[in-house]
């Protein structure tokens, strides 16, 4: 049997090796959780190796002197011990969202273990060998057992007191590893000595590093830095810390650009080349000694994650003034074409750089989190900036950013949304037969007037464009049947659609369920597409045209002349209507200004001979009107004719003045 028992112990050995030289291979997270795990096994290492050289020295009495044997079993269980202490800690740390353990619960955590070195020191021990069967004996080995179980019972209850900070699977791993533990106690107590507590314990950390400490977990392989989820849990444990931190964020502007042109896996490949920049940049520090810059350099194997998609993530706990130079030779080497295999690439790159000892309140990682990506989105390289430091400029940025998105939430539970009618002066008839209807925010005092081209964009990044754009097409709709529109003369409304909803594969489903509705004919309806949603969107906004159109809609290409313009796409796909952009109009009427004139007309020409009816925006003055009905445009629309109006006043207008004479409002 005892020729089994060590064949078990060699068997439990190798395959504790695999598991240890697997977790020392891989770079660590640096969590006070891992740091216990990796305790737990150096403590078991150390555990197996006395084990082996307790039952060879028990069983060959004759070779140690028994002041050795006695100090190599004292090992054996001490070790023991700590392995199970090193688990408490590390359940303790989970439970807490690693926070470290407060003074007096270490101190009480103790006791325990103090209990049992005394035990172990000064208790008295024995073996028996009987039918080839190990047995030990003695106060020693009881007062062991006793704080073992004591342990394993505190460990497990833990389990369930922090089941809301450790994740399921991990809990049932330490519970499975805890019962096993206790079984193999229960054993070594009544059989075969103290073997089966070696397999219990290799197959307990077995469990918990499959779960929850494998370094592989943590690690990104597309850029050889720790991932996203590694980011989390180390912000978690530095807002427990309470140290002041400063990230460091590279943000790739053009990644889907550089995706198309060289392919995800080189894309990455630059994402990783970015990353070992910024460890390079920062594992040195010109003002520090070379103490600190020992510890720097140490540090920087920790401290780099791939945090978002276009992200690349630098912890630093050095204050600002001590990576200066360090964030500049990053920003010229960043503004550098990246060499890799057979590609030169310019990439377009900024760097955020937020504080979390001023500004942010590290409280809630979560704000940790929303400025990043705030920033990351917001901010964007040019050739003047490329690094972004946080300030007060960009905390009330975000804090106006988070207000206009609550405002849009309560607007869209809460009816919140007005909408008023801009006309549109039709030259041939010279009368208003149509008006472009604009969506308007109820609330105007929280933060003040909040124009669309404000928190539309919001809208869309948060998902709540579709809902938008139902409120806004039912309200036209509504109106448009209420106040019979079209008895009033109107041939149509004009209806903007963001890009987001052009691209929706139920728009077509929607707005046709909202016109049946309410009973309006889709040849009322003209949808205006911008030109940037019409250049980007591909075959689903074509395939969502094709559909409203078969249904009666007609369309308009919005803002033409802002800096997408092809002329040759727009053969493609027929629009009943192109919207001229003011900024085409404008430097028209400027002194001196022929090329913007010779531009216009020509445009002009172009759009008519597609046959494409031309509505001007931003027409303001009796010249502008006069010169762009002679120049064969068909439509005018501005602030010479009307500001947007109310619905009121707009029915106001339409019943006072359909003659073309300027009507300009207020509101």
């Amino acid at each position: 049997m005892l020729q089994y028992e060590l064949q078990l112990l060699v068997v439990t050995i190798l395959f504790f090796s695999i598991i240890f030289l697997d977790f020392l291979k891989n770079k660590k997270l640096p969590l006070l959780s891992n740091k216990c795990f990796t305790l737990m096994l150096y403590f078991t290492a150390v555990n197996l190796v006395f084990n082996v050289l307790k039952i060879y020295a028990t069983v060959n009495a004759d070779v140690f002197t028994p002041q050795v044997n006695r100090l190599i079993s004292q090992i054996f269980y001490a070790t023991l011990i700590m392995i199970v202490v090193s688990l408490f800690w590390y359940v303790e740390i989970l439970g807490n969202n690693q926070k470290r353990m407060r003074w007096k619960k270490v101190l009480s955590s103790m006791l325990p273990l103090a209990f049992s070195l005394v035990m172990i020191i000064f208790g008295d021990l024995s073996y028996e060998l009987h039918d080839q069967q190990l047995y030990a004996h003695g106060s020693m080995v009881a007062g062991f057992t006793a704080s073992l179980f004591f342990y394993c019972a505190w460990i497990f209850a833990d389990t369930f007191r922090y089941q809301n900070n450790i994740q399921k699977n991990h809990r049932l791993a330490i519970r499975l590893g805890i019962l096993m533990l206790i079984a193999g106690g229960g054993i070594q107590l009544f059989n075969f000595g103290l073997l089966f507590s070696e397999v219990a314990v290799t197959l307990m950390i077995l469990f918990i590093y499959l779960a929850f400490e494998n370094p592989k977990e943590y690690q990104d392989e597309e850029t050889g830095s720790f991932n996203k989820r590694a980011f989390h849990l180390m912000m978690n444990e530095k807002k427990e810390a309470e140290k002041p931190l400063i990230l460091v964020n590279v943000v790739v502007d053009d990644l889907k650009r550089i995706q198309t042109m060289v392919g995800h896996d080189n894309a990455n490949h630059i994402l990783a080349i970015i990353g070992q920049m910024m460890t390079d940049s920062f594992q040195f520090c010109p003002h520090c000694d070379r103490k600190v810059n020992r510890k720097i350099r140490h540090a920087t194997h920790f401290s780099l994650y791939h945090s978002r998609s276009n992200v690349m993530t630098f912890i630093t706990e050095a204050p600002l003034t001590a990576i200066e130079d360090q964030l500049a030779l990053l920003a010229r080497q960043l503004k550098e074409p990246i060499q890799f295999a057979q590609f030169s690439i310019v990439i377009k790159a900024h760097i955020d750089v937020i504080f979390t000892d001023s500004y942010i309140n590290m409280e809630s990682c979560d704000e940790v989190y929303e400025m990043m990506n705030y920033m990351a989105a917001h901010n964007e390289a040019t050739a003047d900036t490329i690094t972004y430091l946080l300030n007060e400029e960009i905390i009330n940025r975000k804090l106006r950013h988070s207000t206009i998105e609550r405002i849009l939430r309560d607007a869209i539970d809460q009816d919140g949304f007005e909408m008023v009618y801009q006309p549109i002066y039709h030259t041939q008839n010279e009368q208003f037969l149509s008006a472009e209807a604009l969506v308007r925010l109820a609330d105007t005092t929280t933060v003040g007037f909040i124009s669309p081209e404000e928190f539309i964009p919001i809208a869309e990044k948060k998902g709540l464009i579709m809902e938008l754009g139902a409120i806004v097409f039912e309200k036209v709709c509504a109106f448009a049947r209420d106040k019979e529109l079209q008895d009033r003369g109107i041939e149509y409304i004009e209806v903007n659609l963001s890009g987001i909803q052009c691209v929706h594969p139920d728009l077509p489903r929607q707005l046709q369920k909202i016109m049946k509705k309410y009973q309006i004919k889709p040849g009322f309806i003209n949808l205006e597409i911008t030109e940037t949603a019409f250049v980007e969107s591909g075959e689903m906004l074509q395939e969502n045209m094709l559909k409203l159109r078969q249904m009666g809609c007609s369309f308009s290409m919005d803002d033409f002349g802002t800096g997408y313009s092809n002329l040759s796409r727009m053969a493609e796909v027929v629009y009943d209507l192109v919207k001229l952009d003011k900024s085409l109009i404008w430097p028209c009427f400027d002194q001196e200004n022929n090329k913007a004139t010779a531009i216009l007309e020509n445009i002009i020409t172009l759009l008519l001979q597609l046959n494409v009816k031309i509505v001007a925006e931003g027409v303001e003055t009796k010249e502008m009107a006069a010169y762009l009905n002679n120049c064969g445009v068909t439509h005018l629309q501005g602030y010479y004719y009307s500001r947007p109006i109310s619905e009121a006043a707009y029915l106001d207008f339409l019943d006072t003045d359909q003659r073309g004479t300027p009507f300009i409002t207020s509101q």
